[in-house]
């Protein structure tokens, strides 16, 4: 052979070995059984990365990683529901977890806020309220989550950003439905936090795509469908959620806490949407309040979230919920959580700045979001038999190299905006706030996907103690969808945070219903 040759195959070999280090492994497949109510369910579980196709170039620019589950012997007809979590920069390991999947980490309590800690030796066990009982489930990692990653680093502003994110998700759902034979299934989407942001545009993306989506679940987030409601409504609507977690810490005013929560609840919310709607709307009104008036719903809205007076804004007449959460049990030098407002912790509010790693609701399970939970990877390598040497990526920074900002979470860090560059936002329907030229209509994705299929159907759910997005704005909001299409969707208040799955109750009930949505779509 000539030295040209030998050079030649030389090339060639490293050229082989770089491809073979670069392409993901073939995903591992296993297989389990779980009873469930007298009944043994056996499945599947597949676990790797699918490729994310650039098409133009007809090569891999990312790989997604996920975990399905499918029951043996159903039949390729089965529906399937792909979920994943928020933030951005979530991995899907809360829902799956923590939630909905076959096996999840054992809380040691029904109600969240009497759960032990989870730690390395916190047990995986069977989860009786797993949604594989009547539909297949996939567990998607984003890119840039879990062990989903770009094939190079200049690629990740492609998938760092609103459109970009869940076009690279509708993407993958149709490399998994070639892959695993899928055409004949129905599918159902199901997001938590910002994965209802996420949700409502790959739901957008694949009807856009001549792929029928059956149903969207939306959990602990909020519906846009082009219902309008009046600015005030924001705040007011905060007023129900302040006396509902007041009356479970015990510190509403004597005749109010005596009642039943619902019914201290349902006289805040009565006078939310009436006097205090009414009375923010004049706040800048040609026929303003009088500093009597004023003076009069700073004292009511005081009473009905269990606080002084003084904490209120008397300007705009309005009470924050960070000034709520780090206040109403301040005099014990406890901080409510923000995303449960039943869980406390103490801090020092005037000299620790609040943030996601010290929030209460999160401290439990802050390992099973960061990826760094013992059980959860000993669960990946040894019952999924998935090993990598990767961090499973969560929200908050903790892997090489670290973020430039040791405050800041990577996503925050990387995250580049509604849409990549060059895109309008008005296009996209982002939002009422996007610039737009005058004219354009504003048609938010899931509208637009829900007026593109007129069979799709919503499951809307929240937690109780979610101050981020609550259950009294979402259920007013859902009220002014103008029908057929309010027809289609369902809204359900659980008991709970923002992951009000960590409660049994509602781990129950939102099995109940997802079942109903999965059941009775089309």
């Amino acid at each position: 052979m000539s030295a040209r040759a030998l050079v030649a195959s030389a090339l060639m070999s490293l050229a082989a070995i770089a491809g073979a280090q670069s392409a993901p492994e073939a995903p591992v497949v296993t297989h389990h059984q779980i009873n469930i109510g007298g009944k043994t369910l056996k499945y599947t579980a597949i676990a790797g990365r699918l490729p994310i196709i650039n098409n133009d170039a007809g090569e891999p620019h990312a790989y997604m990683f996920f975990i399905a589950y499918k029951l043996e012997g159903a039949g390729a007809a089965r529906p399937v529901t792909f979920a994943w979590n928020g933030g951005p920069g979530s991995s899907a390991s809360q829902v799956h977890l923590l939630g909905f999947g076959p096996r999840r980490l054992d809380l040691g309590s029904d109600i969240y806020p009497t759960m032990r800690p989870l730690d390395a030796a916190t047990p995986i066990v069977d989860n009786a309220e797993t949604w594989l009982d009547f539909t297949d489930l996939v567990f998607v990692d984003p890119i840039g989550t879990g062990y989903s990653r770009p094939t190079k680093p200049e690629y990740g502003a492609e998938f760092y950003n609103t459109v970009g994110d869940a076009e690279a998700v509708a993407e993958f759902i149709r490399v998994y439905r070639l892959r695993y034979d899928s055409f004949n299934a129905r599918i159902f989407l199901a997001g938590e936090s910002y994965g209802t942001v996420r949700a409502s545009w790959v739901a957008e993306a694949l009807e856009r795509r001549n792929t029928h989506v059956a149903g969207v679940a939306l959990i602990s987030g909020n519906i846009r469908v082009g219902q309008k409601a009046p600015p005030v409504m924001d705040d007011a609507l905060q007023v129900p959620m302040f006396t509902r977690t007041a009356h479970y810490h015990k510190r509403l005013p004597a005749e109010l806490q005596s009642l039943p929560m619902e019914q201290a609840v349902a006289k805040s919310d009565q006078w939310a949407r009436t006097t205090y709607a009414l009375a923010l709307e004049r706040r800048e009104s040609v026929n303003p309040l009088t500093q009597a008036q004023r003076d009069s719903i700073v004292a009511r809205l005081a009473y009905f979230a269990g606080v002084k007076p003084s904490l209120v804004d008397a300007k705009t007449l309005t009470l924050s919920e960070a000034t709520f959460t780090e206040h109403l049990l301040q005099d014990q030098g406890l901080d409510l959580g923000r995303y449960d407002s039943r869980m406390t912790a103490k801090r020092d509010v005037t000299k620790i700045p609040w943030t996601t790693l010290v929030d209460p609701s999160l401290s439990a399970v802050i390992d099973v979001m960061q990826g760094t939970s013992p059980p959860m990877l000993r669960y990946f390598q040894n019952e999924l038999e998935y090993k990598s040497d990767m961090v499973y990526r969560g929200p908050f920074g903790g892997a090489y190299p670290a973020p430039a900002r040791l405050n800041g979470d990577w996503m925050e860090e990387s995250w580049k905006g509604p849409a990549p560059e060059g895109v309008p936002a008005h296009a996209l329907g982002l939002d009422d706030s996007a610039e737009k030229p005058e004219n354009v209509p504003l048609i938010p994705p899931l509208q637009r996907a829900m007026q593109e299929d007129s069979t799709m159907r919503i499951l809307s759910v929240n937690g109780a103690y979610d101050t981020l997005t609550t259950c009294d704005d979402v259920a007013y909001r859902v009220s002014l969808i103008e029908p057929p299409m309010r027809e289609r969707v369902t809204f359900k208040c659980y008991i709970g945070g923002h992951m009000m799955y960590t409660d049994k109750l509602a781990r129950q009930e939102l099995k109940r219903d997802m079942a109903a949505l999965v059941r009775g779509a089309n």
